[in-house]
């Protein structure tokens, strides 16, 4: 009998399932590192992808994997958010971003979604606290802080815009 070929699709979805990121699942399905962040994304919006993650997660409980990376790319989502990844003036008016235009660490970095009966309320976590929570894991607290401004780079997938 013949064994069946697993599409990439499959490779994502069960690396997915794995990791909880699409960069890193889509890298493990094959493709390119340049490619890896966009095809993850776009997987992510996929039906059939997204009927294949239900599924799983309806037989299988999620296994959050808690590294210090994993960590760090939570607390980096929220400390580096920007309110106009989600809300944009157009004509004076406020346009809000559809939920499926958001990458993995946007979406991260909010708190919560409600509906006033007069618009839409988009409330994120606390930057402030995320940054101080980042601060202490960098040891910034424990020193005298030096008379030139160091620079700390923490290179972490997805984030690439905040770090410059």
């Amino acid at each position: 009998m013949a064994q069946k070929e697993i599409t990439r699709a499959e490779r994502f979805v069960e690396a997915f399932l794995e990791s909880g990121d699409a960069e890193a699942a889509a890298l493990a399905a094959g493709y390119s590192g340049r490619r890896a962040k966009r095809a993850g994304e776009k997987l992510l919006r996929e039906p059939a992808v997204q009927t294949a993650l239900r599924q799983a997660w309806k037989t299988q409980p999620r296994v959050y994997p808690i590294t210090e990376a994993a960590i760090l790319r939570e607390l980096s989502a929220i400390a580096f958010s920007d309110f106009t990844d989600y809300v944009r003036v157009e004509d004076g008016q406020a346009v809000i971003t559809e939920s499926r235009d958001l990458d993995y660490s946007r979406r991260a970095a909010i708190a919560g979604i409600k509906d006033t009966g007069k618009g839409v309320e988009i409330k994120l976590h606390d930057k402030q606290k995320a940054l101080e929570l980042l601060a202490k894991y960098l040891g910034m607290f424990d020193r005298e802080p030096e008379a030139e401004q160091t620079e700390v780079r923490v290179e972490l997938s997805g984030l690439e815009k905040w770090a410059e």
